[in-house]
């Protein structure tokens, strides 16, 4: 997955260099990492409001993950075209809140596919593991994805 931009890139130069268009890697470049930014929030997203057993989780990681990513994506570019540097310590406060909100997110999802893997029968790893190939979802994706799938399996044969 994390190869999907790089090999992409790759791609656009060798054939922007080939045809002589000069605007194609500035334009499809960054269209290559929003397809990667896409999978990863979506499946943040989808992970987030499946795997926590409890109600009251799912809930909380719904707000808490909608509102970072509209601070993150509405909220502080905005802030920032407005207020440039007047504002630039507040700017600063809001994005360490999106990013412990993204983390918070994270445990959540480790917490629900902890207690999942535990209902099921199946060995877990430390807990800090499946934390970092969550948050590294590139990467992490590869190790995390079947163990989520064997657990969903397993719960729907039960």
């Amino acid at each position: 997955m994390i190869a999907v931009p790089i090999i992409g890139t790759l791609m656009v130069v060798l054939v922007a260099n080939l045809t002589g268009i000069s605007g194609l890697i500035s334009i499809v470049t960054p269209l290559l990492f929003l397809a990667i930014i896409i999978t990863y929030f979506g499946w943040l997203w989808n992970a987030g409001t499946h795997l926590p057993t409890d109600r009251h989780s799912r809930r909380l990681f719904g707000i808490v993950y909608l509102s970072s990513l509209f601070c993150a994506f509405i909220v502080v570019p905005t802030l920032g075209v407005i207020a440039k540097e007047s504002l630039a310590s507040l700017l600063d406060v809001i994005r360490i809140l999106n990013f412990g909100g993204l983390l918070y997110c994270v445990h959540l999802i480790r917490k629900g596919f902890y207690e999942r893997m535990v209902e099921a029968g199946l060995p877990t790893a430390p807990a800090f593991v499946d934390f970092l190939l969550i948050w590294i979802l590139p990467i992490g994706i590869w190790f995390i994805q079947p163990k989520v799938i064997r657990v969903l399996k397993t719960e729907r044969e039960n």
